[in-house]
């Protein structure tokens, strides 16, 4: 099994990161790669068991389900249902947690899944890490900005 990572130190405090980062239906707003989302299963963008459906910028689509929303630790985990991506078994965790000594806030982003058939672990992880976490989070730290 392969693991992804990433983290970003920001300088807002969490509970502002939090409040765009738990919006399961929310990464339009921040994910430059990501053009639209629809909750098409589910009560709610903040039920577990909700279903969204993203559109890349580039036409590619995404199913992908909320399996838990934590807001005490500010932890959101899903998994991908069906993706362009080069993963099988994609569990994925967003969290953020607060900096003490600069009032800032720390967010971490990790996975984990099988590379696809055909593709080798570092090849799946670098596509994770490279063309979905860091810009990602780089698009972040503009918005709250």
């Amino acid at each position: 099994m392969a693991h992804a990572y990433w983290s970003s130190v920001f300088a807002g405090p969490a509970d502002k990161l939090w409040s765009l980062v738990r919006r399961f239906n929310g990464l339009p707003g921040w994910h430059l790669d990501i053009r639209s989302s629809e909750v098409v299963e589910g009560e709610s963008e903040f039920a577990p068991g909700a279903i969204r459906v993203l559109t890349g910028t580039d036409g590619s689509v995404f199913r992908e389900r909320l399996v838990a929303l934590d807001d005490a630790n500010r932890a959101l985990t899903y998994e991908i249902i069906d993706s362009p991506l080069p993963v099988r078994g994609y569990r994925s965790t967003l969290q953020v947690w607060p900096v003490a000594d600069t009032g800032g806030a720390f967010l971490t982003w990790q996975s984990t899944f099988d590379a696809a058939e055909g593709t080798s672990p570092e090849a799946a992880v670098a596509a994770i890490t490279d063309g979905a976490y860091r810009p990602a989070i780089a698009a972040l730290h503009k918005t709250v900005a």
